[in-house]
C-alpha cells in the first residue's frame, strides 16, 4: 500500500462518518522505538505461521541470530567488556527492517471490530472510531485500546504514551464532546491535530494546516534560491 493510498482510506473513513453525523475519533500511536523492539523469537514464530519456511527461512533465522553487543565499562583496574547476544530488533537502515517490522505487527488489525479499522503504515499506527452515539463511541474506543495496549505488551512493544495523540474529529454544527482516552492511568494527549502518513491532520478535519506548513516551507526554499 501506498502513502497515497493509506492516507485516502483514513481521510474517507473519517469524513464519510462525519457526513453521516457520526461520532468519529482517531488515536494516532507512536511506538517507543520501535524497530529496536522487535523481538526475533516471537518474529520467526509469526513468519512461520505466514507459510515462511525452508531455505528462505533460515536464511532470515541466520541473518537475525549471532549479533552482539559490547558492553565497556573503565574503572581502576582498567577496561573491560562483555558481550551480549541480542535477542531484540532489527538493524537500523537495512531494506529488510520495514519488511520484519510490517511482519511483526501484521496481525494486529484482527483486533478491529464494526465500527473500527486500524490503519497500518510503516510504523504508524491509526485507529478510527465512529459510532452514531454516545454511548456507543465510548465502549468501542475503550475496548479497541485496552486491546491494542494489551497486544502491545504481549508482543514486546511499547507505546509512548506523550507522542500518542487523540483527535476527536468535529464539523460545525455536529458533535462537541472532550473525551480523555488514558489506559491503566496513562493518558494519551488529545490535540486538535497530529502528523500522520506526512500529513498535517486536524480535528475540521480540513488541509488548511498542512497546506500552511506548506507554504512556509515553500516560503523559505523560495528565499534560500
Amino acid at each position: 500500500m501506498s502513502t497515497k493510498n493509506a492516507s485516502y482510506i483514513l481521510l474517507n473513513e473519517i469524513l464519510t462518518a462525519l457526513n453521516n453525523k457520526q461520532m468519529v475519533g482517531g488515536i494516532f500511536c507512536d511506538l517507543h522505538k520501535a524497530f529496536d523492539c522487535i523481538y526475533h523469537a516471537v518474529l520467526l514464530e509469526k513468519m512461520k505461521f505466514y507459510g515462511v519456511s525452508g531455505k528462505f527461512y533460515n536464511l532470515v533465522k541466520s541473518y537475525l541470530d549471532g549479533r552482539y553487543k559490547k558492553v565497556i565499562s573503565s574503572h581502576n583496574n582498567g577496561i573491560e567488556f562483555t558481550l551480549e547476544k541480542i535477542k531484540l530488533g532489527v538493524p537500523q537502515g537495512s531494506i529488510l527492517g520495514p519488511f520484519f517490522f510490517l511482519i511483526y505487527i501484521n496481525d494486529l488489525p484482527n483486533l478491529a471490530s464494526i465500527g473500527t479499522i486500524i490503519l497500518l503504515y510503516a510504523d504508524d499506527t491509526s485507529i478510527i472510531v465512529t459510532s452514531p452515539n454516545l454511548e456507543s463511541f465510548e465502549t468501542k474506543i475503550d475496548k479497541i485500546f485496552g486491546d491494542i495496549n494489551y497486544w502491545f505488551k504481549v508482543n514486546q512493544l511499547i507505546l509512548n504514551y506523550n507522542k500518542t495523540h487523540y483527535l476527536q474529529f468535529n464539523m460545525k454544527n455536529s458533535w462537541d464532546y472532550d473525551f480523555k482516552q488514558n489506559y491503566q492511568g496513562n493518558y494519551v494527549t488529545s490535540s486538535s491535530n497530529t502528523k500522520c502518513l506526512g500529513l498535517i491532520i486536524n480535528d475540521s478535519p480540513s488541509r488548511k494546516a498542512h497546506i500552511d506548513q506548506m507554504m512556509s516551507k515553500l516560503n523559505t526554499a523560495c528565499f534560500v534560491i
